[in-house]
């Protein structure tokens, strides 16, 4: 019997999860839970990560005060987020988040330093304004006077492991989000770092995953081995996908729906860069093949504005609300960081000359429907890039709960969806340690493993008719610039 704890946080909350591995299943058992979240720093948007730390002990303490051994530990976090270290070890600046403003327009400028088209073929990453590659050169254009001092750059869940266990390593999947490592060679593309003007002596060789790093002191003396696992909690939540085949579209579903395909080497083609398709990396160095999807960000926001309603009551009143009645392009920028979801979303209707959602459940629908158009935009270009048919999509984590939306996909996209598992991020965690455990053999052991041990549910599509009759519609208010 092994018993492992998943360190498993999100850009909105975070998790401390024991997991037991009884040699043929695993169990969960949350035992503690914790908000995430920017708070303002000097006029930035920055992540707490003191807190963040002080939360992870507390809840390994829980997990030996509820009487468990535990045989390791394993963080897994967002991507593309880092911390400055100095020569002695010591946090330099803050940890600035994605959602800052501080990467405005810098798409553009990183453009005029070094092409596109190297930029993608090099890393395969898609172009978004807030990978690491614009976050640097947004901080060498503003040179703090720090700034020199600078001797080490570490990812978040690198960051945190180093915290618990003082050694510095550098996670392959982490570390291949940030746009600026090679997705040919795994080594970080000089290049572009020479471009921005960050010296290559403060990274770190990437590591691969599922190994142990260190140990970490409990209060009480223990001494508690800890992984590093695929840290990119999206890497983690593909590896918990129980699949066998390769025909397979997953779907990420939380904050984020990161949907892809998995593939044992990267596509860079000029096809893939013009759908801003991503090549992140995977355990067992396989790829993720994906594209990011705004996600349940905009209905999280939307709760949050109304107060009144739990997610639950938003999906049964917008089962109860006019289908189709407006829509969104979920991934425009006006949805990143608005200081109110639910004008933005009025805004964007209004700007589209589309009907202005009135109620909660109109709200809700709009926000749902426009999720399963996306998704079926997306599914249409993966096929275009896979080299052989893809038959079904496969959905995993918080966002299965809302079985509307699943049905949705299903209706979109024509195709059957499976759904599970729910925790799949730290059952992706926990199973990467397993394996640094040599518990599992491997990715494919794993994913057997999570078979046995979760619930699938399966859905078909019912309604596609209609969504196909209002593809051009939102084709159409999807190419248009609200903004005028």
């Amino acid at each position: 019997m092994k018993k492992i704890v998943a360190v498993d946080i999100g850009a909105s909350s975070g998790r401390v999860i024991l997991g037991t591995y009884d040699g043929k299943k695993l169990k969960l058992d949350e035992l503690h839970r914790f908000e995430n979240g920017p708070v303002l720093r000097n006029g930035k948007a920055c992540w707490n990560l003191d807190y963040l730390l002080m939360e992870i002990k507390h809840g390994i303490e829980l997990v030996i005060e509820g009487g468990h051994t535990i045989d390791s530990i394993g963080i897994d976090t967002w991507g593309v987020d880092f911390v400055l270290l100095d020569k002695q070890g010591e946090r330099l600046g803050e940890s600035v988040s994605y959602r800052d403003k501080r990467t405005e327009g810098q798409l553009e400028v990183v453009a005029n330093k070094v092409s596109q088209e190297y930029i993608y073929s090099s890393t395969g990453i898609q172009f978004l304004p807030f990978n690491t590659l614009y976050q640097l050169n947004a901080l060498r254009d503003e040179e703090p006077d720090w700034l020199n001092n600078v001797a080490r750059l570490l990812l978040i869940p690198d960051y945190l492991n180093y915290q618990l266990t003082g050694s510095q390593v550098c996670e392959y999947t982490n570390a291949s989000t940030t746009q600026l490592l090679n997705c040919t060679t795994g080594t970080w593309d000089r290049q572009l770092l020479k471009a921005i003007g960050i010296p290559e002596h403060w990274f770190l060789e990437p590591s691969d995953p599922n190994k142990l790093i260190g140990s970490y002191y409990s209060k009480s003396g223990e001494k508690i081995p800890v992984a590093s696992i695929a840290s990119h909690d999206t890497a983690s939540a593909v590896l918990a996908m129980p699949v066998t085949n390769s025909n397979v579209v997953y779907i990420s579903s939380g904050t984020w729906s990161l949907m892809g395909i998995e593939s044992e080497s990267p596509i860079t083609s000029s096809l893939a860069q013009s759908l801003n398709i991503t090549n992140e990396g995977g355990a067992e160095s396989r790829f993720r093949v994906l594209k990011n999807i705004m996600g349940l960000w905009l209905i999280q926001n939307v709760q949050k504005e109304l107060g009144e309603h739990s997610f639950g009551e938003l999906v049964e009143l917008a089962k109860e609300s006019e289908p189709f009645k407006c829509l969104i392009a979920p991934d425009h920028e006006s949805f990143l960081n608005p200081s109110s979801m639910i004008d933005a979303i009025c805004t964007y209707c209004s700007q589209t000359d589309q009907p202005i959602p009135e109620t909660p459940g109109e709200l809700a629908r709009c926000v749902f429907e426009s999720l399963a158009f996306q998704y079926r935009r997306v599914w249409l270009e993966l096929n275009q890039l896979s080299s052989e048919p893809l038959e079904q999509i496969h959905i995993f984590g918080g966002g299965i709960q809302n079985e509307f939306l699943n049905q949705l996909c299903s209706d979109a996209c024509g195709v059957p969806v499976r759904t599970g598992p729910v925790e799949a991020s730290a059952i992706g965690n926990l199973c990467g340690q397993l394996i640094a455990l040599n518990e599992l053999s491997g990715v494919q052991h794993a994913r057997n493993t999570i078979s046995r041990s979760f619930p699938i549910k399966a859905y078909l599509p019912k309604r596609t008719d209609e969504f196909l009759a209002r593809w051009e519609e939102f084709e159409r208010i999807s190419q248009l610039d609200p903004r005028g």
